[in-house]
């Protein structure tokens, strides 16, 4: 994936997340997150960590320049962090189960992600220093997060998983008449 648009202009990790998210981006803005009932948000933020996780093993590093993919990583880390959330408070037990496959998963992997200047949290969330990041060797940042990578692999698959399951879901809790924002 090229993610240079010219030679001067480098992209936000909020336009990756917008990518992410492009089947509902009110949901990744925290400001609106509360207008949305669990179970939107768990269907919108599997999907977006499943399409981040595709589009993740599809980046490709190099030592002279990773400014757009450390932001595309940036909001890799968003995404999963409101998957997680959102998995999280869900009632649906197979979202609690996906929820803790991601924090396994990142905890499995967690020594790998210190590396690279990327942390996890208590809760199972993850934070990125943007700067650490930034100094990851392109060999430290392809090992990790390469297309045959067993980290980016799983966090694909488990993403869609994920998604499927937060599809069936929302699609029931819409036919049961349960209280969806259905706002275009």
């Amino acid at each position: 994936m090229s993610t240079r648009v010219s030679s001067a202009t480098n992209l936000s990790a909020t336009y990756f997340m917008r990518n992410f998210y492009s089947n509902n981006r009110d949901a990744m803005k925290s400001s609106k997150r509360k207008e949305y009932s669990i179970t939107e948000l768990a269907y919108d933020d599997s999907t977006a960590l499943h399409r981040a996780a595709k589009k993740l093993k599809n980046y490709k590093y190099s030592d002279d320049e990773n400014t757009d993919n450390i932001r595309g990583i940036n909001g890799i880390v968003d995404t999963y962090n409101n998957s997680i959330d959102s998995a999280s408070n869900s009632s649906s037990s197979s979202m609690k189960r996906y929820a803790k496959q991601l924090k396994k998963l990142a905890s499995k992997y967690s020594d790998e992600l210190e590396d690279i200047g990327i942390t996890i949290n208590k809760d199972g969330t993850l934070k990125a220093n943007e700067e650490l990041v930034k100094k990851a060797d392109a060999d430290t940042l392809n090992s990790l997060f390469g297309n045959d990578n067993d980290f980016t692999s799983s966090l694909y698959r488990v993403s869609r998983q994920m998604s499927s399951s937060s599809y069936d879901d929302y699609y029931t809790s819409l036919r049961t008449g349960s209280n969806i924002n259905l706002t275009v």
